[in-house]
């Protein structure tokens, strides 16, 4: 596991973390608008409202809800991964967040070697921090992953040494067919978004799933960066994976 940047204080690393948060959320609002037509859907605000009458503030439990962290970490068998427990997932305000705060957890930053998919829609946010794509064959400091909307076998030839990020975009819900075969590490690392939940327009989440101990680092980098993920966008979350009110 990569250590902290060196010659990086942690005042430094805080106001480092605010501008790159900002970058990466140009970078995840880019192309990806919903549109003025988008409205939430029936009895969403109901709910909403119905938290809000009872006390809810904005800032829930910074890992995140409870029982939306038990329903991700729940759901990732059903594509192939390890279940996780609620203090092995980490929910976040967007997938580039998820991405970010990872990449920062384990200390990646100007210069880090990565082997693995190109990163793609994340491209600008890999050019900020500075990561470069190690040459074929050569090794890297961490394997990253896009594995999109099919899923992707798992390699056995992979470097289990370094850490390992696989990026399943919004497809951990509903996906059918979607699946990754093959013998997986136990300290992998799976982020993603929960976009693509039936009735979560307009709202935006991300999550980190990984063992605790992994997770303690990203966690925070994402309280640097964000604090918490808005209590409106979780229960929305919620609400479309069947809690009412």
């Amino acid at each position: 596991m990569m250590g902290r940047r060196e010659g990086v204080e942690p005042a430094d690393a805080v106001e480092q973390a605010l501008a790159w948060r900002a970058r990466a959320a140009l970078e995840a609002e880019r192309g990806e608008t919903h549109g003025a037509d988008v409205t939430p859907a029936p009895g969403l605000l109901d709910s909403l409202r119905n938290h809000l009458l009872a006390g809810e503030t904005h800032y829930p439990d910074r890992p995140g809800m409870v029982e939306l962290r038990r329903q991700v970490g729940a759901a990732l068998p059903d594509i192939g991964y390890p279940r996780r427990d609620p203090d092995g997932v980490l929910i976040t305000a967007s997938e580039g967040e998820s991405l970010f705060v990872t990449l920062l957890g384990l200390g990646a930053g100007k210069g880090t070697r990565f082997t693995g998919s190109a990163p793609g829609r994340h491209q600008a946010l890999f050019d900020w921090i500075g990561l470069a794509r190690a040459e074929s064959g050569a090794a890297g400091s961490l394997h990253y992953r896009d594995t999109g909307k099919t899923g992707a076998q798992a390699d056995s030839r992979l470097d289990r040494s370094v850490p390992i990020v696989h990026n399943v975009g919004g497809f951990l819900f509903g996906s059918e067919g979607w699946t990754l075969q093959g013998d997986l590490p136990a300290d992998l690392i799976v982020i993603g978004s929960l976009d693509g939940l039936d009735g979560m327009l307009p709202f935006r989440l991300g999550f980190v799933a990984a063992p605790p101990e992994i997770l303690a680092a990203i966690t925070r980098w994402k309280q640097a960066s964000s604090i918490c993920s808005p209590a409106p966008s979780q229960r929305a979350a919620l609400w479309a994976l069947g809690a009412r009110p």
